[in-house]
């Protein structure tokens, strides 16, 4: 190729760049994607929002697009407008244990502690007294694992574990807590519990702390 057309095409891009172009911003390409993604899901809910919005005022009984638009709003962060849609969504269904557990997560969310464990009480409560499911009495372990009453979290965990002893998740924070306390002997055990159940979510975690407490542990004398 003659050199001085080769010079011209590498002398091209150079142009374009010092010809208006020096202002715009070049991201890196993976966070060009992540932005386009959360661009993308924004304008998804934006759509969905819409939708229901409409449902809602074509039948204004149907307590199930009062949830939605409470999701939906919840997902763009948007609290006080999901609290105003499950509030009539629990008006027109007052028995439903689902509003309660979305308004618990909303208020979490926000940083209304108080308020979080009132609705997930009223969530326990509705399902057998809290003995049919796992999930609320975990959510309101963790919730207490965050104003710092632990004591109340460990009961909540051991109640979780009532509700499903093949749930791996309580047995991690029972080690926790009692780490907090100092029980380390029963805290072993309860790591070495969530191990032999199959937990692995915080599989290496749990592994790194056992071994730390138990230096000369090997992974055979777990399983």
């Amino acid at each position: 190729m003659n050199h001085r057309i080769f010079g011209a095409i590498l002398t091209l891009p150079i142009l374009f760049l010092v010809s208006g172009c020096t202002t715009q911003t070049i991201r890196p390409i993976s966070q060009q994607v992540i932005i386009e993604d959360e661009e993308n899901r924004s304008t998804i809910i934006d759509v969905k929002l819409a939708k229901y919005t409409e449902l809602a005022k074509d039948f204004p009984k149907e307590a199930r697009y009062q949830e939605k638009l409470a999701r939906l709003h919840w997902e763009k962060n948007d609290h006080k407008m999901s609290l105003k849609a499950l509030a009539r969504a629990k008006k027109l269904d007052p028995d439903n244990p689902r509003y309660n557990y979305l308004e618990a997560q909303v208020f979490e969310g926000i940083g209304s502690y108080s308020a979080a464990e009132k609705a997930y009480l009223a969530v326990i409560e509705a399902t057998s007294s809290g003995t049919e499911y796992s999930g609320p009495s975990m959510q309101l372990g963790l919730l207490y694992m965050q104003m710092e009453r632990s004591d109340k979290a460990f009961t909540c965990f051991k109640n979780a574990l009532e509700a499903d002893p093949t749930f791996p998740e309580p047995h991690y924070w029972i080690g926790r807590v009692q780490m907090m306390h100092k029980d380390r002997k029963e805290a072993i055990l309860s790591f070495e519990r969530y191990i032999r159940i199959g937990g692995q979510q915080r599989y290496k975690e749990v592994m790194k702390t056992l071994q730390a407490l138990q230096p000369d542990l090997r992974i055979h004398d777990i399983r």
